[in-house]
């Protein structure tokens, strides 16, 4: 908690480290994400880190198949943007060709950020500067189909409870 003058900033950042073990239980952890926020926003910024290969775009998929977007979804790396249509938009983004701050403003991604929906960034850690983001996703892989997945909420932090696999 900081002071300054007359007002009091409380910054809460809680946290939740998973270990996820195939493809299919990262499209079910993006899936349970989308329900439970879905149920308590419409519009979400997050970001999305860690190598290629690591189950960015998978828990997009379920991500996406958990608001009812039928249209396949894949990585948006040579277009930087794909738009699903879902109960609420779903702007799935890739900054992986994105080098600097003069082509995001290029691309319009601040203009677009400012329309409802859930906004999810492939390689969000280039505009950590630039964006406040909502949640912020940390992928390592550990194995050929094991991964670590490390959530840090800035907003709605009580997401975390629907998360986790019993």
């Amino acid at each position: 908690m900081y002071k300054l003058d007359k007002f009091i900033i409380l910054l809460v950042v809680k946290e939740l480290f998973l270990k996820l073990y195939s493809e299919d239980e990262t499209i079910e952890l993006g899936k349970r994400l989308a329900k439970a926020l879905y149920s308590a926003t419409d519009n979400f910024i997050i970001s999305l880190s860690g190598l290629l290969g690591a189950g960015k775009t998978t828990f997009i998929k379920g991500f996406s198949l958990g608001l009812g977007v039928e249209n396949y979804v894949e990585s948006p790396t040579f277009v930087f943007l794909n738009i699903y249509k879902a109960s609420v938009p779903v702007y799935h983004y890739d900054m992986y060709r994105v080098d600097e701050v003069k082509d995001i403003d290029d691309l319009g991604i601040f203009d677009m950020v400012s329309k409802k929906g859930f906004h999810l960034f492939e390689w969000g850690e280039k505009l950590k500067d630039l964006l406040d983001f909502d949640l912020e996703i940390y992928f390592k892989i550990l194995d050929e189909s094991s991964r670590e997945v490390h959530f840090k909420f800035f907003r709605l932090e009580h997401i975390i409870d629907e998360l986790s696999f019993t």
